[in-house]
């Protein structure tokens, strides 16, 4: 799956004020890996990520905000989804059932998942049944970069980067 720019800002940007404001997330981007029976067991929403929408869906007393959102593409494509807790005994004894159902989605498939503590406000993402917890927003967006977008158009943008310094003055 091909994500555009956009959906990775409006998620960075939808995070941080969650996590300020300690609203829990589990927010899972689709990849190689279909979680069409996961969709299943939410709402389909079908609509264009947004940093609003995001916020709305996961808003506390919402009668979406305690499942998954899954996205695919640059589309939510359903909220408020049941996902597998994983059951690996060498994860913290701290971490609840949000934590859980991320690492476990990330265990049964390559998606790449994003989840914010309710209880103390701290961004995780869940890769491949890895957990990389206490991110900042910066390191946030540079992980969902380099997982999510596509890699010929990362290419590009580095070669136009590499572009863009040699013409500001090297040589001259």
């Amino acid at each position: 799956m091909v994500f555009a720019a956009e959906s990775i800002s409006a998620t960075v940007q939808a995070c941080e004020i969650m996590s300020r404001e300690r609203v829990g997330v589990l927010l899972i981007f689709e990849r190689e890996t279909p979680l069409d029976e996961y969709f299943k067991t939410g709402t389909i929403v079908d609509a264009q990520l947004s940093e609003q929408l995001l916020r709305n869906l996961f808003f506390k007393n919402s009668p979406l905000h305690d499942g998954a959102v899954i996205v695919r593409g640059g589309r939510v494509a359903a909220a408020g989804c049941v996902m597998p807790l994983s059951d690996n005994p060498h994860l913290p004894s701290d971490l609840g059932t949000r934590h859980r159902a991320g690492v476990g989605t990330s265990e049964v498939s390559d998606a790449v998942v994003v989840i914010v503590s309710e209880e103390n406000g701290t961004i995780s993402v869940a890769i491949g049944g890895m957990l990389k917890r206490h991110l900042s927003p910066d390191m946030l967006r540079k992980l969902l970069e380099n997982e999510l977008l596509d890699s010929e158009k990362q290419e590009k943008s580095r070669l136009a980067a590499i572009r863009d310094m040699w013409k500001g003055g090297a040589g001259k």
